[in-house]
Parts: C-alpha cells; structure tokens; sequence
C-alpha cells in the first residue's frame, strides 16, 4: 500500500479517537475499549485486503457490547459487476443466497450503499423486513440479525464497492457506534485499495484494446474522465441523451424497468 494512503487513513483514525476521547463522560467507560479495538484495525493496514480469516479476528475481538457478528464486503469488479468480496459471520445458506444477490437490480443494504454513496443505517429487525423482499429473504436465514449498517467504499473518487456491520443488537447505532464504524470503514477502504486499484487497471487495459467508430469518441472520453464513469455509466447517458425510454434502456441492459 502506498505510505500516503496509509498515512490520510492512520490520520483520520488518530482524529476520530482524539474526538471520541475528548467527548467521553465517565458512565460511557466501555468506549475505552471500542477505541482499542479500532487501533486493532489500524495496525493492519499494509497487511493487503481482508479475507474472511482476518474478518473472523476481528469480529471475534470487538467489544461484546456492541453485538457485531458479521462482516461483508462486496467489490464492483474490471467487469462492473457487482461481486461478494469477503464474508464472516453469516449462516452458509444465508452466504449462498448472497452470492446470488449481485447485480444491481436487488434492493439491498450493500447495493444501495455502493450505488449512492451513502450509508444506509437499519436500527432494528422491524426496519431490516420492511427494507424490500430481497433483504427479507436473506435475513430469513439469520435469525440473530437485528440491525445492520452498510458504507461505501470510494477509490480514487469512483463507488467502489461496500462493507456491510451486521449486529444482534442495536447498541452500535448511537451517534457513538455510527462515528466508531464509520472510521472502520474507512480502513477497511484503505486496505481495499490494492484490489480496487486492480480492477481499475485491468478496466483500462480492456477498454485500451477495444476498438471504437463513433464519431463522438472524443466527446465521450472526455465526459468519461470527468465524471468518472464507468463503460455501464456511459452507456446509459449516451441512451438518456438519445432520449430512450426506461423500458428500452432496461430491455438493453437486461435489468428491470423499475431500475432503469
């Protein structure tokens, strides 16, 4: 990993702990040990992207307070499409339903996250059923789940992919819990940096290769670079602009009209 993603990532960290310490009242002692467990974290950057062994670690070091369980983290691959990257925690039926959840048609916690930028927060089993039937059927076959927050992770300006907290309680989402995971993720978005900076080159070799005859290419690189759009992006604003319909911008990328 380069020293200076390292370094931002170790900074902002360092930075969250000096405000978390700073706002810790006397009662709120167990933060001690959230902060310990957040440097844990730190002190694996350079080590390369976490696979479930180091997820396991690490789930099984938290705090007990907080009730997390499992860990996912989903990538958008050189293909742009959508793939789980690494999972702890989960039932292995649970885990086989995830594996099918990966387009961008699924209404989940981890797609709406990579898709948006933001994070999204469900704070108790009633929020997570009534999130879509796609999240209801997989949670199906997690009984314990009773809250869970997704964040996305960014490289180089671009959506990347997202990690996914899944707890058995609801004790992470004060403001507390949502500024301590929010730091992890930005770790963990750190140490995803290898892999994304793959992705991204193994994309631009494949697109350097490909052969275009649109007069417009010019035009189109220019607004690529820009917006930082991948291929799938472009396409849809080049049909957007051509004035398509939803239901002919779905028929051509095989999705739903509803996504479209």
């Amino acid at each position: 990993m380069p020293d200076h993603i390292a370094s931002n990532a170790q900074l902002v960290g360092l930075r969250a702990i000096k405000e978390f310490n700073e706002g810790i009242e006397p009662e709120n002692f167990y933060h001690t040990s959230h902060l310990l467990w957040m440097i844990e974290w730190l002190n694996k950057l350079g080590h390369g992207a976490p696979d479930s062994r180091m997820l396991q670690t690490l789930i099984l070091r938290s705090p007990s307070y907080l009730g997390l369980r499992a860990i996912s983290i989903m990538i958008i691959d050189e293909n742009d499409q959508a793939r789980n990257f690494a999972a702890h925690g989960y039932p292995t039926e649970a885990i086989k339903l995830q594996n099918i959840y990966t387009t961008i048609e699924e209404k989940l916690p981890s797609v709406d996250a990579m898709l948006t930028g933001k994070a999204v927060f469900l704070e108790s089993r009633k929020e997570l059923d009534c999130y879509s039937s796609y999240l209801r059927a997989w949670i199906s076959y997690i009984p314990w789940m009773n809250s869970l927050m997704a964040f996305p992770l960014v490289n180089q300006e671009r959506l990347s992919g997202s990690v996914v907290w899944s707890f058995d309680n609801d004790h992470a989402m004060d403001d507390f819990g949502r500024q301590l995971f929010t730091s992890l993720s930005l770790i963990v978005q750190s140490m995803m940096f290898q892999e994304f900076e793959s992705n991204r080159n193994t994309t631009g070799l494949r697109d350097a290769g490909r052969v275009d005859n649109s007069t417009n290419l010019q035009e189109s690189n220019d607004l690529q670079k820009k917006f930082h759009m991948s291929d799938r992006q472009l396409s849809i604003a080049k049909m957007i602009a051509d004035g398509l319909t939803n239901r002919e911008i779905a028929k051509t990328l095989n999705f739903s009209e509803s996504t479209a």
